[in-house]
């Protein structure tokens, strides 16, 4: 999530979530419920269409249910059932509920999405996700979460209270056309599950803030930043809770220093001795892929990403009357006003706005004038006892090297010409000034950390938008004249055709020459076997000189440093193939219920890491549960377990790091995310299921995955 490029396929999930029975913190479930879709023997098969590719029938085992098989290959392929009478009138309901059962051999992840018109994946459509194992039986709930209607206007955020998001954000309860249930993006293999019992349900009951006018509703943020119309368990009033809060924790953290079976590096002690070289590592030991620790121990990475100050800024400017007590800007809090780098996306697109960071500013309150100091020393000791063994992506570098915990860290470099001007494109990796840049890149960022063993390595770039197994070629291909990738897919092009004329008869094309490719970004690629397998070949061309330069780079400043990869959120095989031949350890960022299959495709072996995943719930003061939702802090406690224990029983997985160490603003940081995907709440108050999650995954996992067969 921490990107400036999102990439299509997470721009899809910003709004999916969850598998449970019920929707958290809602009225009486049981006060009513209207059947939506019936699969009894009778059921007309003709009525669902298809979306993006799918097959249905009724369930073989006599079951009320539709088996729906989703092709390989496809993205976001699935089934569509349309409201019969053109809408389902669900004012009066909170969820939409339906039953799902994986009937394949392999984990599959489920999405579920509820329509407006207009809907198109992104807006007037609410989506939910599950990932469901093979033979498990899930519920997935979708929140019907209702457009304004309120003279109260808000915006720039990802959530919203509910019965205040935007028009398109939203959703005309009284209007749902359509039901959604897809698989994810180009899976290698197709997928079967069945569909039953679709139903609303839940008796829709209006918050207060509904009725409010803006005099009433404003301001609706606290002094600490929090959401003033609702409390909630651990919700701070003053700040003798704060001191009473850090008070308590100190004491705990003096009782408990962290897993027994853990030694300074947070590595196995009590395992398996192998060489000690000094630095971290990767081996092969069992059959199963390990991070080393430099004492030659073996090391499960168990991370928070964006360790550091300042994880709930939000925006302030044009945001007037929005926050309570908002402090002077040259007051005795000046120096939590800062002007922001110029923003990639959302509201404040382009712009500089001036951020409040309210997580800092409580920091202060809580810890006192010394805070700056004192903080970094309570965070390694919470990592530790938490059973947290790494400092991952994002995190305040000058905490990392106290020599106290583990880290991996990120390397910049300045970006050099995209494949194209707008979007998420690719760099252009043939531009002579990508090499140079990555080389200085290196030296400025590597050269401090290169002898520290408590560095385990570096990612390079997050979230790439690889785009598929062809489509670096193809941007290549529509480029502007002179784009040095274009220039160079032209000359390997003459070397792998004898003529221009060799090259239409292969592709299908009319080109004039070599020199008469088309300067437009919307230009539609031929689909000849011949254009794909040059399309292909191109593309691993272009992703083995991306990770060899990369790798290059890294190895000359740090040769004992690990080069961790880009994390990217998914990747064809030749792509894969690149990222294995040159990455210490392959990186993914994967919101999802489990890893458990997750593996590189084909016979690819290698070491991988999760560098992101989360899960939220709405039950804290928050209006957005993140990329994956939960239906309560015990729910999402229940699902980290689930999550770490997924990627403990996975061969080729070294790790998993949660995206982030706090929760992010109310009001939304840059980009409007205001996730509730923290370790600790605005405040810096832990949430303690999570923790205790944590440390329960902390104290066993050594023994689970040296059990894996």
């Amino acid at each position: 999530m921490m990107n400036f490029t999102r990439s299509a396929a997470a721009v899809l999930l910003t709004c999916v979530a969850v598998a449970s029975p019920l929707f958290a913190e809602t009225g009486d479930a049981t006060a009513s419920k209207k059947i939506l879709l019936s699969f009894g023997p009778d059921y007309d098969l003709s009525h669902p269409k298809t979306n993006h590719g799918g097959e249905w029938k009724l369930s073989p085992a006599g079951r009320p249910a539709l088996q729906l098989t989703t092709p390989p290959g496809r993205d976001w392929p699935g089934i569509l059932f349309n409201a019969p009478g053109g809408a389902w009138d669900l004012s009066a309901y909170e969820y939409i509920s339906l039953d799902i059962h994986n009937v394949d051999n392999k984990d599959i992840d489920v999405f579920v999405r509820v329509d407006n018109p207009g809907a198109d994946g992104r807006v007037n459509c609410i989506s939910e996700r599950a990932f469901v194992a093979p033979d498990q039986r899930t519920t997935i709930t979708v929140p019907l979460k209702r457009i304004s209607n309120s003279p109260v206007k808000l915006w720039g955020m990802h959530g919203y209270p509910q019965g205040l998001y935007p028009n398109s954000t939203g959703l005309d309860c009284s209007n749902i056309v359509a039901i959604v249930v897809y698989t994810g993006t180009a899976s290698l293999t197709p997928n079967s599950f069945e569909i039953s019992n679709v139903y609303a349900a839940g008796k829709f009951q209006p918050p207060t803030w509904m009725d409010m006018t803006p005099d009433e509703f404003f301001p609706f943020v606290d002094k600490f930043g929090q959401f003033k119309h609702k409390d909630w368990p651990g919700k701070v009033h003053d700040e003798s809770e704060l001191i009473a809060q850090r008070d308590a924790e100190a004491a705990q953290l003096a009782a408990d220093a962290g897993p027994r079976e853990w030694n300074k590096w947070g590595g196995w002690a009590n395992g398996p001795q192998l060489d000690a070289t000094g630095h971290f590592r990767t081996a092969k030991h069992d059959g199963r892929w390990w991070l080393v620790d430099p004492d030659g121990r073996l090391f499960f990475s168990t991370g928070l990403c964006s360790v550091r100050t300042g994880w709930a800024a939000t925006p302030i400017e044009e945001r007037d009357g929005w926050f309570t007590d908002l402090p002077a800007q040259d007051g005795e809090f000046k120096e939590f006003f800062s002007k922001s780098y110029r923003l990639w996306s959302g509201k404040y697109a382009g712009k500089e706005p001036v951020m409040f960071d309210f997580s800092s500013v409580n920091l202060k309150r809580k810890y006192g004038g010394d805070w700056k100091k004192v903080y970094p020393e309570i965070v390694h000791k919470r990592l530790r006892a938490w059973g947290i063994n790494t400092m991952a992506n994002w995190s305040d570098g000058r905490w990392a090297r106290m020599g106290r915990t583990p880290y991996m860290s990120t390397m910049f470099y300045e970006r050099p010409k995209m494949l194209r001007k707008t979007g998420s494109g690719f760099y252009d990796v043939f531009d002579p000034k990508f090499a140079a840049n990555v080389a200085a890149g290196a030296k400025q960022w590597i050269t401090p950390m290169k002898d520290d063993p408590w560095c385990v390595g570096f990612f390079v770039d997050n979230e790439m938008p690889w785009g598929g197994r062809t489509q670096i070629a193809i941007e290549a291909l529509r480029g502007e004249k002179g784009q040095p990738a274009k220039l160079a897919l032209t000359d390997w092009l003459r070397e792998r055709y004898s003529s221009i004329d060799a090259l239409n008869q292969a592709w299908g094309t009319g080109f004039a020459s070599f020199d008469d490719f088309p300067v437009d970004p919307k230009y539609k690629a031929p689909i000849t076997e011949a254009a794909t397998k040059d399309f292909t070949d191109f593309t691993t061309l272009a992703a083995e000189k991306y990770y060899k330069t990369v790798r290059d780079a890294i190895k000359a400043i740090a040769p004992d440093k690990l080069y961790l990869g880009c994390r990217s959120v998914g990747a064809a095989p030749n792509i894969a193939s690149m990222a294995v031949k040159y990455c210490d350890v392959v990186s993914f960022n994967r919101y999802a219920h489990s890893v458990r299959d997750q593996k590189l495709p084909g016979d690819l072996d290698a070491p991988t890491l999760i560098g992101e995943f989360h899960f939220g719930a709405s039950d804290r003061g928050l209006f957005w549960n993140g990329l994956v939702s939960t239906d309560s802090q015990i729910d999402r406690a229940r699902k980290y377990i689930d999550y770490v224990n997924s990627a403990l029983d996975n061969p080729q997985i070294v790790g998993v790091h949660w995206f982030q160490y706090g929760d992010q603003a109310v009001t939304g940081r840059g980009d409007g995310e205001n996730a509730q995907c923290g370790f600790v709440d605005i405040c810096d108050a832990p949430y303690v299921e999570t923790v205790k999650a944590a440390r329960e995954v902390g104290e066993t996992m050594y023994s689970r995955r040296a059990a894996v067969k």
